[in-house]
């Protein structure tokens, strides 16, 4: 055992986790932490981001049969999971401008010196997956990030974008919406473009130099904005090959062509308009004053042909399966496919999901199973719409709100020294817990990666809980957590400088300048995700933190009655933030907490007693997990039915951010008081259906 595990080890003799505590920590998990490799980590990486692997193309096939190979050598029990989701793939684009004069605009990335995987002969041309195909000419519009409120005020300068091609900003919201913004404001096409104030030059050195986004840097990336996650054309039902489909031409996929650039095409097209300068904050990094329009003399065409179809890609599952418990699951999971060789996104997640998988399998073939069984996932087609995971969860989602214990994502996980998480509130204390016996990357004086985290700021209601996010969209956990409820956690280290995000450049060579040789932030997150798994799978209780629930509650109620009431939809606010139409509420998430951290104290009384036969084991399991499922709503939220957890959703608007309380926060932004008050009592029925869980909970420890 290295000197830095066994002396955080040493000091952290009590895990601290209410009910789940233990006076010493477990030995086999301190060999396991310090089995953890760098040599391994960069292994796994040489081997799978070392070519374009994008869903539905021949490196994905590829990819799948060495992950399948990888998790047989770990002794899992390994399936491959196929799908038939609707993909779309690349033709042809072109951009030019066609006057005043004729100028064919770069689409692609260039290579770069002692970098050859940008060139690969696979590599996919950079496009928007779903983009409308089109040929298009017209005049130009600048709409900054093409958000919501950047095309209204365009609107309000008077500026038409109707019949004209918008150019935007990445940044702001998820590219989906850009898309969808311009087409409802009538624009005849789309091109995105990387700034350089946002992620290039401004930034720092440019890659090769350096690790920012240099101007031949193009982001590519998915454009569907659905209402719902997984295949556009099998909403709520797995996507097999005979499975029952929508027609393409009812669902709302992008019909305008979309194209993305790097800042050295935008800056021809830019450098040329002659139109009224911008607002104050519109203005970008290429070298050039920004304008709202091109003016009549400089027109723009842009070609996009795509094809869509369904085409078969795959999940890979690998199963450690559990010893006493082999029906109940801890998933941890990372998606396999890339827009180019993946490196950062998501193999750096990727790695270290399977350097926890090599040690927990080397444990069980030694005799050491988990009690409860790990599957390490492998997800396909994440990029194009978080379909191989959603379509995963939707084929087993009784089963899972039955016995899935959690769902640990590490999409693109090691891409810095600063442990973060995003993670649903009965999961924050186990994290935390983990922490402590993790030792912090990058760091001499033998501080764990709580003390490191704690120190960036304390959570306001619990002083010993490090800052936690709340769970948006964007990745893997979405079909988990908003659809079947399953408890769910991001886990990733971040703080390197610099991006190739989506990009050609997100090679080997990129991601050992920008993050480093050392694999460090690898070491830490695959430790961060092997501590949390042990805990999750070994426990003789599941270790949820229920009472976070009411906290974050309150929380959130405050939050959202300061909306409300500028929306006029609350009246005075009291002492505690929270307006009167919501007190109720409010007080209901109060008694929830104050009676669960009674529960909690109990049950602990009950472990620490050994007390915990195996009736009353059954039936705390089950109250246990009910807690989670108190806020699934077969309803779901209005508008995206999909969306079915009460708790959280992702942003309705911006596609990436979270809504917590997303009944409640939809009533709010629509300004729907009939809404607003449904909503209230929809959230009141939850508290019921926990403190039903709560009393099963008693029962059980009677």
């Amino acid at each position: 055992m290295t000197t830095r595990v066994q002396a955080i080890l040493t000091v952290v003799m009590v895990v601290c986790g209410g009910a789940h505590a233990r006076s010493e920590p477990d030995p086999r998990l301190a060999r396991a932490i310090d089995s953890v490799s760098a040599a391994r980590l960069r292994e796994f990486h040489d081997l799978l981001a070392a070519e374009p692997h994008v869903a539905g193309m021949p490196g994905d096939l590829r990819t799948v049969v060495r992950l399948e190979g990888l998790f047989g050598s770990f002794g899992l029990r390994v399936e491959r999971h196929e799908i038939w989701p609707y993909l779309s793939r690349p033709v042809a684009a072109e951009l030019q401008i066609v006057a005043p004069d004729r100028i064919d605009l770069p689409l692609n990335e260039e290579p770069v010196p002692g970098d050859a995987l940008p060139a690969h002969p696979e590599q996919v041309m950079a496009h928007n997956a779903y983009s409308g195909s089109g040929d298009v000419t017209g005049e130009v519009v600048y709409a900054h990030y093409a958000r919501q409120e950047d095309f209204a005020t365009l609107a309000e300068l008077g500026v038409e974008v109707r019949g004209r091609i918008v150019l935007a900003r990445y940044g702001g919201n998820y590219r989906g919406f850009k898309a969808k913004f311009a087409e409802q404001a009538g624009a005849a096409g789309l091109v995105i473009f990387t700034d350089p104030a946002d992620s290039g030059y401004m930034k720092g050195l440019p890659y090769p130099d350096g690790p920012w986004a240099n101007d031949a840097h193009v982001q590519r990336g998915s454009i569907v904005t659905i209402g719902y996650s997984g295949d556009p054309l099998t909403p709520g039902v797995e996507a097999t090959k005979d499975a029952g489909r929508l027609d393409p031409v009812n669902v709302p996929l992008p019909r305008i062509p979309v194209q993305p650039v790097g800042a050295r095409a935008a800056r021809e097209i830019l450098s040329r308009m002659t139109g009224p300068g911008v607002p104050a904050g519109w203005q970008g990094g290429i070298g050039c004053a920004y304008r709202l329009t091109g003016g009549e003399s400089l027109r723009v065409r842009l070609r996009v042909e795509q094809e869509r179809r369904v085409t078969p890609t795959w999940n890979v599952l690998g199963t450690l399966v559990g010893a006493v418990h082999p029906d109940q699951m801890v998933i941890v999971g990372c998606h396999h496919d890339a827009w180019c060789c993946g490196a950062s996104d998501p193999m750096a997640g990727m790695i270290c999901l399977l350097e926890t998988a090599r040690i927990l399998g080397e444990l069980a073939a030694a005799g050491e199973p988990p009690a409860r069984s790990i599957v390490f996932a492998a997800w396909g087609a994440e990029e194009h719409g978080i379909i191989g995971s959603s379509e995963w969860v939707e084929g087993r989602r009784d089963s899972l709100a039955r016995d899935a214990v959690a769902y640990l994502n590490l999409d693109m996980a090691a891409m810095g020294p600063r442990f973060g998480s995003a993670a649903s509130p009965s999961l924050r204390r186990v994290i935390a817990d983990a922490a402590r016996l993790v030792p912090q990357a990058r760091d001499a004086s033998g501080r764990s990666v709580y003390d490191e985290w704690i120190a960036r700021g304390a959570d306001p209601a619990r002083s010993d809980l490090p800052l936690f996010g709340s769970l948006g969209g964007g990745s893997d956990h979405v079909g988990f957590y908003c659809h079947a409820g399953v408890p769910s956690a991001g886990l990733s280290g971040h703080g390197s400088d610099g991006t190739a995000y989506h990009s050609a450049y997100d090679t080997l060579a990129w991601y050992r300048k920008a993050v480093g040789e050392d694999y460090e932030p690898a070491l830490m997150v695959a430790r961060m995700t092997l501590a949390t798994a042990w805990a999750l799978a070994n426990e003789p209780v599941v270790p949820y933190d229920p009472a976070r629930y009411g906290a974050e509650t309150l929380a959130h109620l405050a939050a959202l009655s300061s909306r409300a009431g500028a929306a006029g939809l609350v009246g005075p606010i009291g002492a505690d933030g929270i307006g009167a139409e919501l007190a109720v509420l409010a007080g209901e998430a109060r008694r929830f907490a104050s009676r669960a951290d009674a529960a909690m104290q109990d049950l602990e009384r009950v472990l620490s007693s050994g007390g915990l036969n195996a009736r009353r084991a059954s039936g705390v399991h089950r109250a246990m997990m009910s807690f989670e499922q108190a806020w699934i709503d077969p309803a779901g939220i209005p508008e995206r039915p999909w969306f079915r957890n009460l708790f959280a959703s992702t942003d309705a608007n911006t596609g990436y951010d979270s809504w917590v309380l997303p009944a409640l926060r939809w009533a709010i932004e629509a300004g729907d008081r009939a809404a607003f008050a449904d909503a209230e009592a929809r959230y009141r029925a939850v508290f019921v259906r926990l403190n039903a869980s709560l009393d099963e909970l008693r029962r059980a420890l009677e």
